[in-house]
């Protein structure tokens, strides 16, 4: 036979295998209807999360238990088959194989693997049961040639493929072919390069050079170790974003572990690492100590460790399948202490208290209410994400006020019946749980609702009555009075000259403005050069203010009172520990920022001279302003949670500590000017007071705010001399 009729025959012999895919006798049709896994070891069941809870059964960890203990609860999974269009019985034997284009019979043999292990009924027992369940190994699954290797799983990706093969029409070969894929995945991702180390604050920061293609990652994750080896200590742990076959059946991984030189920069040489120890070695959970969710990142922190200890550290790379691929450092890596603001601050003599809780100045230090508040923070609150945000809005806002009611009996009791209902919210979630307190407020409301409908009910009919006899007397006054008005106008004026003049009439005042602000702690300490927070933060920074007025009296101007509320937030690293402030070149702590926060606010008084404009249409309205200020101010240090430093007086490790929160009060003083631009512009102003707007335009202003708790040295400085520019609109 020449050449080209074996060609010829090889291609009719594989379009016969493969297009070999009619339906079985009667129409009927198979169908793959669910895949089943043993998530978290449980009975084979639908994934809880159709994705991630499947990426993390068909990796490496779950294919090496499944090759090992292959009866094991990590070894298997399933799938549901129905009948599809089931009429008249079909006795067949089904038949399960793994691999790929199993329906090209020249080349299944090469490709594909029967499966002689997974049990399905004959047709005729599935279409009477409706379904059957299929149980397979997930080796086979991911390791489906023939020819495998059968002492290790291949590293891959591969969208694997089981088969249902029939022979359809009992003549000997199989025509009927259907087939479902998962997706899975053994190969670990690729790790960073180029790692440094910075010593910070109880802890290390550690960056790198991104992979080339990182689209294979999903987090980073870090592991820690004492220097003889033990797990380091941490106040919590990370949970693992990786599976291992260790942690899943108790059968060791083949791990893709490496060593890497690290640059460890101001740190200086700790010491070198040999071996590292077995718990990063086998990635241990119980060794974790750093996570970074992010794929796309550069840098990991690991808090929570102790200064001057060494420490021996790992970074592995975590792909969505929770593949796992490290590498150990060769070098020893030792937090380092910082200096941060607050406690530079204090270090230079400073007198000034933080740490008041309005709460607890409210309640009392000791009381029961006070006692349960802490335990509802520490316990319900800490144990979530939200919970913990909450925690620190109330110690950054509301808590603030405890300067205020702190020492006046009055303000205490002031204070304990405002915040009485905060307070009850807090016990009953404290008591009952979020859902039980849900649960509480939804039988309130269905109550509520309930006894509304039956007021509305008896309120109607007694309506119906009054408006009946409401109706029949004004018929008669409108028949004695023909100057009766049915838009209740005021006497003597119609509808269209009431709204004239009333929309003349500015109600509010609103403006937004910018300007450059220094907080006065420097020269609260004597003016000292360089000041610390100088020194630390640099000069001014751009601070934003919203005021807001309402008009009260007009005499020649307008009498207004109101407030303004603003923010800032600076941000620099800290100083490494024992640095000398007098040092010019004063050396910082390259792995450790602080910040310092204030939220400015003022209750105010203000007079604007608007006679120029009224009187004389020249847009010019100067004013002034009077009020108290009141300060709200917080500093986080590089642990990322409020600064503390040692009490005034005190020293040593287990000195009592100021909390670096807290909220001054003040006064302020302002004297400045507003141009009505609108002026300029007759038809812009037309239109602005068709929309309710009365007056637009721009002001500036010089404002001295002393806010230093009246001269107080334990009350933080926060006032300054400035200026501000900025837009107002009169409405």
């Amino acid at each position: 036979m020449s050449l080209r009729a074996v060609a010829i025959a090889t291609a009719i012999l594989g379009i016969t295998a493969s297009a070999a895919h009619a339906d079985l006798p009667n129409g009927l049709t198979l169908s793959f209807n669910k895949l089943l896994i043993h998530e978290n070891g449980a009975a084979l069941a639908q994934p809880s999360d159709p994705n991630e809870a499947t990426w993390h059964y068909c990796n490496k960890a779950h294919c090496t238990c499944a090759l090992k203990q292959p009866d094991s609860a990590q070894a298997t999974f399933a799938w549901e088959i129905i009948p599809v269009n089931s009429t008249t019985a079909l006795d067949r034997p089904a038949e399960i194989y793994t691999g790929t284009s199993c329906d090209n019979l020249t080349t299944q043999a090469q490709t594909c693997v029967k499966i002689t292990g997974a049990t399905i009924p004959s047709i005729s027992t599935l279409q009477s049961q409706n379904k059957a369940t299929v149980e397979l190994n997930l080796f086979d699954l991911m390791n489906p040639e023939p020819d495998a290797d059968m002492t290790k799983c291949q590293e891959r990706t591969l969208s694997a493929a089981t088969w249902i093969i029939v022979d359809g029409d009992a003549n000997g070969e199989q025509d009927y072919f259907v087939s479902k894929t998962v997706d899975t995945d053994t190969l670990a991702p690729p790790l960073p390069k180029n790692f440094k180390a910075a010593g910070a604050e109880n802890a290390i920061d550690i960056s790198w050079e991104a992979p080339v293609d990182s689209t294979d990652i999903y987090a980073y994750q870090a592991l820690c170790a004492a220097e003889d080896g033990t797990a380091a200590v941490l106040s919590s742990r990370p949970s693992p974003r990786y599976d291992t076959a260790a942690a899943l059946c108790g059968e060791a991984d083949s791990f893709d572990f490496t060593v890497s030189d690290i640059d460890t920069g101001d740190l200086g040489d700790a010491g070198t690492v040999g071996t590292p120890a077995a718990g990063i070695g086998n990635f241990d959970p119980a060794f974790l100590c750093g996570d970074q969710p992010s794929a796309t990142a550069t840098s990991l922190r690991i808090t929570g460790l102790e200064n001057g200890v060494n420490y021996q550290v790992a970074v592995v790379a975590v792909d969505k399948f929770g593949n796992v691929r490290g590498t150990y450092f060769n070098r020893l890596l030792k937090p380092t202490p910082a200096t941060d603001f607050w406690e530079d601050l204090h270090n230079r003599g400073s007198q000034v208290e933080g740490g008041f809780c309005l709460l607890n100045e409210t309640y009392g230090d000791d009381s029961g209410i006070t006692n349960t508040l802490r335990d509802f923070r520490d316990t319900t609150l800490a144990d979530s994400t939200f919970g913990r945000a909450l925690t620190r809005a109330y110690y950054a806002t509301l808590g603030q006020a405890g300067g205020l009611v702190r020492g006046s009996h009055a303000l205490r009791v002031v204070a304990g019946i405002v915040l009485l209902p905060l307070v009850a919210f807090a016990l009953l979630w404290h008591a009952l749980t979020l859902p039980g307190l849900l649960a509480l407020l939804a039988l309130l409301a269905l109550a509520r609702r309930h006894r509304q409908r039956l007021r509305i009910a008896i309120s109607a009919r007694l309506a119906g009555a009054v408006a009946t006899g409401a109706v029949l007397l004004l018929a008669g006054a409108a028949r004695a009075d023909d100057s009766f008005d049915p838009n209740w106008n005021e006497p003597g004026t119609t509808e269209d000259s009431q709204f004239a003049e009333d929309v003349n009439v500015v109600k509010w005042h609103v403006g937004v403005r910018v300007g450059p602000y220094t907080p006065q702690i420097d020269a609260q300490l004597g003016g000292m050069s360089p000041g610390p927070y100088a020194q630390m933060f640099g000069g001014y920074s751009i601070l934003p203010m919203i005021d807001v007025d309402r008009i009260i009296w007009r005499g020649h101007g307008q009498l207004a009172v109101g407030g303004n509320i603003g923010f800032l937030n600076k941000k620099a690293h800290a100083w490494v520990d024992g640095s000398d402030p007098a040092d010019p070149a004063r050396p910082r702590a390259k792995g450790d920022e602080n910040k310092f926060r204030v939220i400015p606010f003022a209750l105010t008084a203000t007079y604007r001279w608007t006679y120029l404009d009224d009187e004389h249409g020249i847009p010019i309205v100067p004013y002034l302003k009077a009020g108290l200020a009141y300060y709200t101010w917080w500093m986080d240090g590089p642990s990322g949670d409020f600064s503390k430093a040692c009490q005034v007086g005190t020293t040593g490790m287990g000195c009592p500590t100021d909390s670096a929160y807290g909220a001054t009060l003040g006064v302020q003083g302002t004297i400045g000017l507003a141009i009505r631009a609108e002026r300029l512009d007759q038809s812009a102003a037309n239109s602005m007071k068709e929309s309710g707007l009365l007056h637009a335009g721009f002001y500036a202003e010089l404002q001295l705010a002393k806010v230093d708790g009246f001269g107080s040295d334990k009350k933080l400085a926060v006032g300054d001399s400035t200026w501000f520019a900025g837009v107002d609109f009169e409405f």
